[in-house]
Parts: structure tokens; C-alpha cells; sequence
């Protein structure tokens, strides 16, 4: 008795030969949904490489604003240090007891620090005199007070650039920019 199944998968011909094996249109298919596969991963690649920086800028602005509160409901100003690698937050301030600020050494906080893959191509406050200015390390006071000066921090791998700006607030947002 001939299994139904494996006759199922086997075309005869008009001559009534058995032909096993895949035609040119069924092979041609197949190509075709494996290229726009590999097409639709190459862009999802290659947007997520570009974003990088924009996603770390906001993840970035998002620790700032943390870090803001957190200074505030503590009443300890911290310090963010950003280089081109990364960025690490810390307390580096105590306070006396007539309440003054007093040097202590570097203290952990709630705040993990972080890196930025790939390091960036430059680092600097923003907006600069010097469009072309760059530092290698730059401290950020993030105090008690409410109030503070508007200002921003310029980040850049590559072509692309992106500004963390203050609004004097406290609050820390991400801004995309072209150079």
C-alpha cells in the first residue's frame, strides 16, 4: 500500500513519471522572500546604529532629571562628569554642621554610570563661541536649587549631534541637531 502523504508531495507528469524536486518558480520564491528578509534586517541594522547616541542622549537626560530630584529631596548637590567614554554621577560634598559644604571623598549614589558605545567624537557645552570647541571632561552641578541657568551639553559621534539642554528648571531634555 502506497503511503497517501508521500504521494501528496509528488507531482506526475503528463506522462505519468514521478518528478521529485522543486520547480524554477517555487525556487524563485523563495530567493525572493529571503532578499526582502535580508533587506528588512539590514535597515532595522542600520537605523538602530544611527539612533544610538539619540537613544543614549535621552537615557542620559532622563539620569539628569533623577538626578535633580534626587539632589533636592537629599539636599546634597551631586556631580555629573561626563568624558567621551561615558558619564558617572557622584556626591562629592558634605555638609557641616553650621551647613556649609565641606570636601568628602566621592560617594555612591542611586545613579549607576554609564558609557557610550561608540565614544563620542566630541564633548561640550552648548552654545559655544567656538563652533568647533571641544573638552575631554566636563563637571555638571546638579543642585538643591530650583532655579538654575538655561544651558546645554553638546554630544557628538560621527555627523550626528544631539544637545541636552536645561530650561532652568531642572528639567533635562534631548535635542537632535545637524552640524
Amino acid at each position: 500500500m502506497e503511503n497517501p502523504v508521500a504521494r501528496a508531495m509528488t507531482q506526475t507528469s503528463a506522462t505519468g513519471a514521478h518528478n521529485l524536486g522543486f520547480t524554477l518558480i517555487e525556487l524563485l520564491v523563495v530567493l525572493v522572500i529571503a532578499g526582502i528578509t535580508l533587506g528588512l534586517v539590514t535597515l532595522s541594522f542600520r537605523s538602530s546604529q544611527s539612533n544610538q547616541l539619540a537613544e543614549q542622549g535621552r537615557h542620559l537626560a532622563a539620569l539628569m532629571n533623577l538626578a535633580t530630584d534626587e539632589a533636592r529631596l537629599t539636599g546634597q548637590p551631586l556631580l555629573l562628569r561626563l568624558d567621551r567614554n561615558g558619564w558617572q554621577f557622584a556626591q562629592e560634598w558634605g555638609q557641616t554642621p553650621n551647613g556649609g559644604l565641606t570636601p568628602s571623598p566621592p560617594s555612591a549614589t542611586t545613579i549607576d554610570p554609564g558609557r557610550f558605545s561608540p565614544p563620542l567624537d566630541r564633548l561640550g557645552l552648548w552654545p559655544v563661541i567656538d563652533a568647533n570647541a571641544s573638552v575631554d571632561t566636563l563637571d555638571l552641578w546638579l543642585g538643591r536649587e530650583a532655579l538654575n541657568d538655561p544651558m546645554g551639553i553638546l554630544l557628538q559621534q560621527g555627523a550626528q549631534q544631539i544637545i541636552l539642554t536645561s530650561d532652568g528648571l531642572g528639567g533635562y531634555t534631548m535635542q537632535q541637531r545637524s552640524p
